[in-house]
Parts: structure tokens; sequence; C-alpha cells
């Protein structure tokens, strides 16, 4: 059998020709052939290579990112632990000797940073740790900025090493210094992979400016901004903020990024496409050559055969005219013979089945059945054609690739000249887009009625051309009593000409319109709704009819409705409240204020809006307080609270306390802030006073009321303190303890009053005379008792001398001369109070038994006056 329905007759010497006519095609295919694998081959090895080279690349960012995110926390963690401590301590920076002794405990904690440093705030070094060869005298550049900018944390680096740094404050909120934490450079270079496979690749550290802040790789440094440009037209860095890795494929460079997770920095790989592509090159190189050669070779063999396949052509043509008359015909055809066996299909029938001609002739037609077809049709086709009638029909059958077709199907017998059927002769068309087009047109009927909107189609002159069965339903009508009417006699003349005639003549002039109100419904009732109309135009381009929707708002115009009365009782009840109440975007604007606010303030509502509150601040509360809400706003913390102080327009000073939280509403485009606002200046006034009154009755309880000197119980309590402080550090100190002569009889001969100043007198003598270290106080009666720190017994003794001349020489109102008698000790081992106390103590009395107005030294047993010294 032969799927040609016609026979040619061709000599041998045709067929040698024809044979040799293959030949060229034939050996063209084969090149064609070798070339496009040659080229797939090249072309998957380039594949290859760059993403050999992509997975190296991101491995060793992978590796990069995950070591610097190891040392930004290491620093996070080491900076917070000694910011605390440093915050905790009450003593200023210069007067705390132990700061070095703190960064090392805190650079020891972790391996990743080489080097601690705490600046002033005018960017002087007040200690460092680690290696501190490398540290500067002043602040690096960035960290000044950072400190002008007032930022809490920045990065920055100096020197080709990256640093991160933290403001440190003092107890009241002001700033006493900053840390900068330097990130060990050869730790994260550790980390990173090595090999023959990442050799070249650059790595450096992007900041949210996309500025280098750390490279690394040889020779980079130069290229680095040209590698910068070249990434940014693959890749906008600026829209670049998803954590993971990504790889990019420049012209020149391979790239990779990857965002860090503990700081708004981007690790950044690159390595030059060359590089990757060096051994891709030299095979792509060799592969053509070979290529060249068997191309030249059998361009060599093709000439022979070019002048007899010139002379073959005419006689060939002749062959295909015939041969494509039949093949063209547009529709798949198919010849069978009496048995159902296929003895012909032409080219359009194997291109819609994917069958060959080899594969088809000779089979049964039912080779394409899916299974799907039912068997009535095949009963039917049997029945007419025993009966040798044409028939007509439909088949899903099944395609070589597995697809279903629907075909339409006319089959007809072919008879001879002698009227008998020789064979039936079948011609199908593809009908499966349309059938697809009738399931998917009734299946968007479906939709379009099981909308909950109301849907209509008007044409130009107002009438009802299609509406969905929810149309119907609000309506309470039939299909047949809206469709073909007109639209003013479902809504009446009045509402059509009122309000709805306008819309449908913009619609039909190419506008779309919208328009919103209250609809009497039939079967619904009085509705709200939403109408939009939308033009539709014809293939010849005019609006042939527009497209009506009417959504049912009907329970959100309720809601709304409700909304506002409750946002007008919310109004009400916040402008009769005794506190003030405020409400601000997600920005920090100020979008409303209540009237207890703006009393407060002595301002309008219009003035505090958006941040014109803030003009009332305090200036000296001005900067904690903004730079406080705005840190709210930027980490979008649930709560903010605050104390400070405002001027309002008297220019009075009222201190005020203000709470706020954060609130997310659904239904907004964004959050919001509500605030509560209370005037506590008579709070902050009676707790200053209350102070002031503790500072004083702290004062009178350390002091004589007389004298103005230290009392009986400050001057135990020094003593103490420098007993302690001898037995840790072996600092000595040394009392004079002194009684005035004959003081009774000034009592009883010039009465109290003149006692009491000579004892005033007396104490002003020792605060002129003593040094500030020195503490004198009053011990008791006409007692005095002075306290020298790092002072011997010589130097105590000296200083009771001079003393006692100086009493000696002043002169007393009333009295006159008075002198005083002195009895000085100093520490020694093993002593307390009442040790000491009593050598001076005993030492005085010696004085007042040797004749008064004199100085003894009250020594421990067995010591003399050197050795004690001494």
């Amino acid at each position: 059998m032969t799927s040609q329905p016609f026979h040619l007759s061709v000599q041998s010497s045709q067929q040698d020709n024809r044979l040799a006519r293959s030949i060229f095609p034939g050996t063209v295919a084969l090149l064609l052939v070798m070339t496009v694998m040659l080229a797939w081959g090249l072309y998957q090895d380039y594949r290859y290579s760059l993403q050999s080279a992509g997975e190296r690349l991101q491995t060793q960012l992978r590796a990069f990112g995950s070591a610097v995110d190891i040392a930004f926390v290491s620093a996070d963690h080491v900076l917070h632990d000694t910011r605390h401590t440093l915050e905790s301590r009450s003593q200023p920076l210069d007067a705390q000797t132990d700061l070095r002794r703190l960064l090392l405990g805190s650079l020891l904690e972790t391996s990743a940073l080489d080097s601690l440093t705490l600046y002033h705030p005018d960017g002087r070094v007040a200690a460092s740790a680690g290696q501190t060869l490398g540290v500067r005298h002043l602040a690096p550049g960035w960290v000044i900025d950072g400190l002008k900018a007032g930022s809490q944390s920045f990065t920055g680096i100096e020197n080709g090493r990256l640093g991160v740094a933290e403001l440190v404050r003092g107890p009241e909120g002001q700033l006493i210094g900053v840390l900068l934490a330097m990130v060990d450079p050869e730790r994260i270079d550790s980390e990173l992979e090595s090999g023959d496979g990442y050799g070249g690749q650059h790595l450096m550290l992007l900041d949210n400016r996309n500025r280098p802040l750390m490279v690394t790789g040889s020779s980079f440094e130069q290229q680095k901004l040209q590698v910068l440009r070249q990434l940014d037209q693959q890749l906008e860095l600026d829209l670049f903020s998803a954590y993971g890795t990504r790889l990019v494929f420049g012209e020149q460079y391979l790239f990779a990024i990857r965002q860090l997770g503990q700081q708004p920095i981007r690790a950044f790989a690159a390595i030059e496409r060359e590089r990757v592509l060096a051994g891709w090159t030299f095979r792509a190189l060799f592969a053509g050559a070979g290529l060249g050669v068997v191309l030249l070779l059998s361009l060599a063999f093709l000439q022979h055969w070019r002048n007899s396949r010139a002379r073959e052509r005419q006689a060939a043509n002749d062959l295909v005219r015939l041969y494509q008359a039949i093949e063209q015909v547009p529709s798949p055809i198919m010849i069978t013979d009496l048995d159902r066996r296929i003895i012909y299909v032409n080219r359009v029938f194997l291109m819609r089945s994917g069958y060959s001609s080899e594969e088809v002739l000779g089979q049964k037609p039912n080779m394409l059945s899916s299974g799907q077809t039912p068997a009535a049709t095949y009963q039917a086709l049997q029945r007419e054609l025993k009966l040798e009638q044409t028939w007509q029909g439909e088949f899903i059958n099944r395609m070589r690739d597995g697809s279903e077709r629907v075909e339409q199907a006319m089959v007809t017998p072919v008879r001879d000249v002698d009227g008998r059927v020789v064979s039936y002769f079948a011609i199908s068309h593809d009908v499966t887009e349309q059938r697809e087009f009738e399931a998917r047109l009734y299946r968007y009927r479906e939709i379009v009625n099981a909308a909950d909107e109301l849907m209509a189609l008007v044409d130009t002159h107002y009438c009802y051309q299609q509406v969905n069965r929810r149309y119907l339903d609000y309506h309470h009508r039939e299909r047949d009593e809206i469709e073909g009417h007109a639209w003013w006699e479902l809504y009446g003349d009045e509402l059509f000409n009122s309000r709805m005639k306008g819309n449908l003549d913009t619609a039909l002039k190419g506008t779309p319109f919208v328009t919103e109100g209250w609809i009497e419904f039939k079967g619904a009732g009085r509705r709200f709704c939403r109408m939009t109309g939308h033009p539709i135009t014809g293939d010849d381009g005019h609006i042939e009819s527009v497209a009506i929707n009417i959504a049912d708002l009907t329970e959100r115009k309720q809601s709304e409705e409700a909304l506002r009365s409750s946002e007008a009782r919310f109004r009400a009840l916040s402008e009769f409240s005794p506190m003030g109440i405020f409400e601000s975007d997600a920005s920090g604007r100020n979008i409303y204020s209540n009237r207890y606010f703006c009393d407060m303030l002595g301002a309008s509502a219009d003035k505090l809006r958006g941040f014109g509150w803030t003009d009332m601040l305090h200036p000296d509360d001005l900067e904690s307080v903004l730079s406080s809400w705005q840190e709210t706003m930027a980490r979008q913390h649930p709560d903010w609270y605050c104390e400070g102080r405002v001027l309002n327009d008297d220019n009075q000073v009222r201190w005020f306390r203000c709470v706020a939280r954060r609130y997310d509403d659904p239904d907004a485009s964004e959050a919001r802030y509500i605030g509560i606002v209370v005037d506590i200046t008579g709070q902050v006034e009676h707790q200053a006073v209350l102070e002031r009154k503790n500072r004083e009755l702290e004062r009178l309880s350390t002091t004589d009321v007389l004298t103005g000197l230290a009392n009986r119980g400050r001057l135990e309590a020094l003593m103490i303190q420098e007993i302690h402080r001898y037995e840790r550090y072996g600092t000595g100190f040394a009392i004079v303890m002194l009684d005035v002569d004959h003081f009774k009889q000034v009592n009883d001969s010039c009465g109290h009053q003149v006692g009491d100043q000579v004892l005033r007198q007396l104490a002003d003598l020792m605060r002129l005379n003593t040094r500030l270290s020195d503490c004198p106080g009053r011990w008791g009666g006409e007692e005095f008792l002075i306290i020298c720190p790092n002072t011997g017994l010589e130097g105590a003794r000296q200083l009771a001398e001079s003393l006692r001349r100086y009493i000696e020489q002043a002169h007393f109102p009333v009295i006159g001369h008075r002198t005083c008698s002195f009895g000085v000790a100093a520490i020694q081992p093993g002593d307390q109070s009442k040790e000491m106390l009593k050598r001076a103590d005993d030492a005085m009395y010696r004085a007042k038994s040797g004749g008064r107005n004199r100085v003894e030294v009250g020594l421990a047993d067995n010591v003399t006056v050197e050795q004690e010294s001494a």
C-alpha cells in the first residue's frame, strides 16, 4: 500500500538522480545537526561554567555574610553590655580609673573584635583596649558625624577596618561619650572558602547609600566603583531589601548580593566573567576550528553534486506541482479501503495528528480513538456506511502527543466508474476551540448569574440586551419582562431622566461613569447602590452598548453612618475630657488635639497640627522629647512615654506627662497613635520643694547648728571611713583634738551668748587655717576635733601648733584673748576610733595639766614621736 493517491512512472536514471539529489540536503542536515549539537554542547558548557562560578560565588558570599553577621552580633553584644555598665555609674569618665580594665574585660568576651575604644563627646580618647596602635587620639570622622546626627548606633570604616559605634548617656540622658568597636578583619578572612575555585573573588560591604564599607580581594580597590556601576545597571540596589542571596550576571562581572540580618548593610561579591570563562573560551575555539575543517570538506563534496541537482530540478518541479495540488487542501483528509485500512492521508492530517505517514498507512482509523466518543456515534456511522450513505458527526480523537481534539467529520463512499464502492473518503474540521468557546461562554454566563452584583447590557437606545439573575431577583421580574424593554419602563420616566440618562449618554460617548445613590427596587426595597457604566465597542470601533454594574452598598453605608455617629460621640467626649488627648499618624504628625490640650499649651488646634506642637516645647527638652517620639515612630513601638516642659503663649513653663499607644485600624491606610497628656506642674514643683527640704535635713543632720562645722555624728562617720581606707590601701591619717581653756569662766562671767560667739569665732579660725582636705568639727561643748587625711603624726602636730598660735593671737569680743589645749594622735595598725580618740584625749589633758595653751602628742605604747611620724 502507499499513501499516494496516484502513481507516477519514473525511469531508473531519474531514480538515480533523485538519490544523488537527496545527498545535498542530507549532508546539509548532517552539518546542521553537528553544528547545533556542537553549539548546544558549548552552550551547556557555558551555562555550567557560569553556574558553577555563581554557586562558588554564592557560597563565598554566604560565608562572608555569616562572618560579618557574627561580628556585628558580637559587637552589638559587647557594646550593649559595656554601655550599660558605663551608664550605671554616677562618676564622670575622667574620674573613673578602671575604664581600660572594663574595656579589656568586655573585649575578651569575643574574638570577633580587635579593639574597643571609648571617646569623649568632643572626640577625644577616654580609654581603649585591644590593638591600640591604630587607635587615633581623636574619633574617626564617621563617628563625629554620628555624634552630630544623634544616632544611637551607627557603623563605618576606618583604614579598611569595619567599626560599630554606640552612644553612652548619663543618668539624666545627657551624652557622656561614644563606644567604638572595631571588627577584626583577619577573623572574617579566616571564615572564607579557599582553593582554586575561589580565586579572583572580590568581596565588599555596601551601606544603605550603596557606599563600599570594606573590600577584600586582590587588586580590586581601583575597580570597585566600576563594578558598582555595572551592578546598578543590572539591578536597582535601592530596591533590594529581601533576605537571602541573589545572583546577577553582568556584562563583565558575575555579582552576588546578600542582605545582612543584623545591620542595614549588604554583602556583595563579584568575579570577572572573563576569568570564569577562560577554560570555556579555549574549548570553544578548539571546537570551532574542528567544525570549520569539517565544513570546508563538506562544501567541497557538495560542490560536486551542484550541477546534477540543477538538471533534476525541472523534472522534479513538474511532479511536485501535481502532488501539492492535493496536499494543499486546508482540511485533514483520509482515504480508507473497504477493510477500513488507511491508504492515504494528506499533509494537514499528519500535521494535526502528529503522526508520520509510515505510522498511519495500513492502520485502522480507530488508532485515533480517545475512548471519549459516545458508542452511539460509531453505531450511526456504521449504519450509514452500510447503506452507502454520507455520514456527518463529531469525534473526540487523541493525537500522538496525547491531546484530545473535537473534530467534525464527513465520511462518504467513493465509487468507481462502474458505481461500486471501492473506498471511503473522510474530511474533517477541528472544532475544539469552538466547543471550548461555547463551554466558556456558558461558564461566563453562569459566573455572571452567580455574581452578587447586578449586571446589565444596555444598547444605544437605552434598551436592555441582557441581565444577570441578581438583576432579575432585585426587580422581582422574569427575564422576558426586562430584556428587550427600555430602561424607563423599569425605573420610571422621572428617575430615568433625572439621574440615569445623563450617565448613560456619558458612557455612550466613550467615558465611563460612577455614581452612588438610593434606588427603589421592587424585590429588594430601597437600597444604597454604586452604579458604574463602561462603553462596549464593536468590531468596527463604534460604541454599540454600555455594561452596567450595580453594587449594593447598603450595609456599608449604614456602617459608615454608624461609624460617623460613633466618632462624633468620641469627639464630644474628648472635647470635655479633663486631660489632654491627641492623635497622630504613623509619621508622628499631629492630626487632632482636644480642647484641654489646646488650653494647656495656650495654642489653637491648627497651630498644633502637624509638627507645630514641637514649637511649644522648652528648648532644653526639645531634642530629647522629639528624638524619643521619632524613635517610637521609626521602630513602631506599641507605647510611648515621656515627661518634659512646654512654654505656653504667656511664656510660662508647664511640666507635662505624655502616654501614647499605637493602634492599627484594618480599614485605615496606616497606623495611628492616640495619647493622653497630663499637666504635672504642681507635682513637679512639690517634688522640687520636697527634695530641697530633704537636702536641708541631710545638711542639718551632719552639721553643728551653732558653729556650722561638722557635728559629732559626721566626724565619727568620717573616722570610720578613713580607717577603712587605711586598712585597704594603707593610707594613714591623724586627728587633732582641742579644748578651749577656762571656757566655763566665760559662760559664768559673760553669759552664754558671749560663749557662743567665742565658739563661732574659733570655728571660723579652724576653717581658715586648715587644709581643704581636713575636716574640722565640734566634738561636744567647747571641744573640737579635726580629721587630717593622708597626714602623719608630725604633720598633724605642726598643724595643731600653727592653729594654736592663730588662736592665741586672735582677739575675741568682750573677753579679749583666749587659748586652747591640743592633743594629736595618728592611726596605728589595729586601731579603731576609740583607740585614736583615747590617745588624742589623753594628750589633750596632758597639755592642760602641763600649763594649757600647749600641743601634746598621743603615742602608742613604746612608740616615740619619730616612730609615730614615720
